[in-house]
């Protein structure tokens, strides 16, 4: 029998539910770091995949991983807005954030700072016509900068899964909750799904409201 809840870690998660994911005609992942998202570019494998990350380590699981696949690397953030920040690179790769990291998050200094740039999903989908999206984004606490940069593409966008903040504050000045919800519910999106719950993030599927009805 699946297990679903985890008492020693308080973690709920159901990955299977992706099944019930819409078709589409392109997945986009945002936030690959140095493993990418395996169980959604296997559910999308017949589908074209963007990939999209700032970071070198993201990019040589693009070159070493991906070269059978219908794939094409961005190699830059997603934000709100076209700028350049700095990251704080953490040893664990996957954690690494261009916010402060708050106590109750931290696992220790970060082991790099880079300069990189960010685009909007916006900007960089302008110019070609993809179809039909599906979304992944974990961007660790970047999550609702890359939603308000997307609003043009979020009307082609069937669902997004995204790994959302809640509860505590992991960093510091990160958004609410509530704020991201309400960011898609602006763009008529609705909670559909819950894939996992943890102790500061839960991977939440929202799809648009008209294709629920």
């Amino acid at each position: 029998m699946t297990r679903y809840f985890y008492k020693e870690t308080g973690m709920y998660i159901d990955w299977d539910q992706i099944k019930n994911l819409p078709n589409i005609d392109t997945f986009i992942d945002v936030g690959v770091g140095p493993d990418g998202t395996p169980d959604l570019y296997e559910k999308f494998s017949n589908k074209k995949l963007l990939l999209i990350d700032p970071l070198d380590e993201a990019e040589e699981f693009y070159n070493n991983k991906m070269k059978d696949a219908d794939a094409i690397f961005f190699k830059t953030a997603l934000g709100e807005k076209a700028e350049s920040l700095k990251i704080n690179v953490e040893e664990n790769i996957g954690r690494s954030t261009m916010l402060d990291v708050s106590d109750i998050n931290f696992e220790g200094d970060p082991i790099d700072k880079r300069t990189i740039q960010v685009d909007t999903l916006d900007n960089i989908l302008s110019e070609n016509d993809y179809g039909k999206l599906g979304i992944k984004i974990d961007t660790e606490g970047f999550e609702l900068n890359v939603i308000k940069g997307a609003k043009n593409t979020l009307t082609r966008t069937k669902f997004v899964i995204a790994e959302v903040r809640h509860n505590h504050e992991s960093f510091k000045g990160v958004y609410k909750l509530h704020e991201f919800i309400a960011e898609m519910h602006n763009n008529g999106f609705v909670l559909s799904m819950i894939l996992s719950a943890k102790p500061f993030i839960a991977d939440l599927c929202f799809q648009p409201i008209v294709d629920l009805q």
